[in-house]
Formats: structure tokens, sequence, C-alpha cells
């Protein structure tokens, strides 16, 4: 039981690494403050260009690997079932990037380290939603529009592929938290006031 907390707290303390913040305030950029306020890949694309939009991606989508990298080296040394003890070391990295203890229990919106994280849970379910993400964003030019397509989808596209009962409500949970997250962006989608992923003139 002992390994199992300190697992699912260390997934949660490498979620919460704010890699937005290490990417945009070394240029002068606090994507707290400018841009949607959103401390994700999306906000930093937009503020200092794709390159480190991309970046930022890399390191948010890394961490959930990295934390599930260390749950597959303890599997035996936990008396719990495999699929239990990585979905939560999934939703415990996921959780991190949502409510940071770095950002004062603040965060991103926790699309990249779901994906990071259900890419080696379920890939293949995984890739049928970034296809959904990726023309989501194609038609309407809205990350937030594919980004609460695709999760909205992950857990029904999951259970069609045939995946574990674990990682089906796994990504249920985290879609709600990601709806949750995107509040605002649903407000400003109704009132036609949502922003593009684009990058903004400064």
């Amino acid at each position: 039981m002992l390994k199992l907390i300190f697992l699912f707290f260390f997934s949660y303390i490498l979620g919460s690494i704010p890699f937005a913040l290490l990417v945009a305030l070394p240029q002068g950029i606090d994507p707290r403050k400018e841009g949607s306020r959103n401390p994700g890949a999306t906000n930093v694309a937009r503020l200092l260009g794709k390159k480190w939009g991309i970046v930022t991606f890399l390191g948010d989508s890394l961490k959930g690997v990295l934390a599930l990298f260390i749950a597959f080296l303890l599997l035996d040394k936990i008396s719990y079932s495999e699929e239990f003890i990585l979905a939560g070391t999934a939703f415990f990295a996921v959780l991190g990037h949502l409510f940071s203890v770095f950002l004062k229990f603040r965060g991103g919106k926790g699309v990249a380290t779901t994906i990071g994280v259900f890419l080696i849970l379920t890939p293949k379910a995984m890739f049928i939603c970034l296809g959904i993400f990726f023309i989501a964003v194609f038609l309407s030019n809205y990350v937030s529009v594919g980004s609460l397509l695709a999760t909205a989808l992950l857990p029904l596209t999951i259970f069609l592929t045939g995946y574990s009962s674990e990682y089906i409500l796994c990504s249920f949970l985290l879609a709600i938290l990601i709806w949750i997250k995107h509040k605002d962006n649903i407000k400003r989608l109704l009132r036609g006031e949502e922003k593009t992923w684009k990058k903004v003139k400064r």
C-alpha cells in the first residue's frame, strides 16, 4: 500500500511541473498573465510561436510518460492489478498538471499530459482521438474544440478498442476534469470570442 501511495504521489508531483513556465519565463513571458493566461502549450505557441509551443507540449506529455515508466518498473513490487496501478498513475500525473502544487493548485488544461499517458496505455484509441483532434482543429481553427471533442470521445474509443475498464474509468474522470477546466473556453466559444491557436502580434 505504501509503495502505491508513494507512486501516485510522485506521479502527481511529476505532473505538477509547469513546463509552460520553464519555457516562457526565461524569455520574459509569463503565460499566466498574457494571452489566454493558461500555462499550457497552446498559449505558449500563441505567445512565443509554434516551436516553443511544441517544446511545451512535449514536456507536458513526457512527464506523464515518465510517471508510467516508473510505474512499469514497480509493477512486480506492488500487489495490485497492473491496470489499476497504471490507470492510477496516469490519473495522478494528469491531476498534477491540472492542479499543480507549484502553481498554488492551479494549472493547465491537462490535454498534453492526457495524450502522453494514453499513447502508452491505449495507443489505438489515442491515435483515433488524435485524428479527431486534428480534424476538429483544422475545421474550426480552435484548439479548444479539438481538445473538448477528443477528450469526450476518448472513453468510448477506449471501450470500442477493447482496453480495460480501469482505463475507461480513468479517461472518463479525466474528461470531466478537462471539460471543467475548459469552462471559460466553452463560454467564449458560445459567445464567438474564443481565440485561435495562432500567434498574437506583439
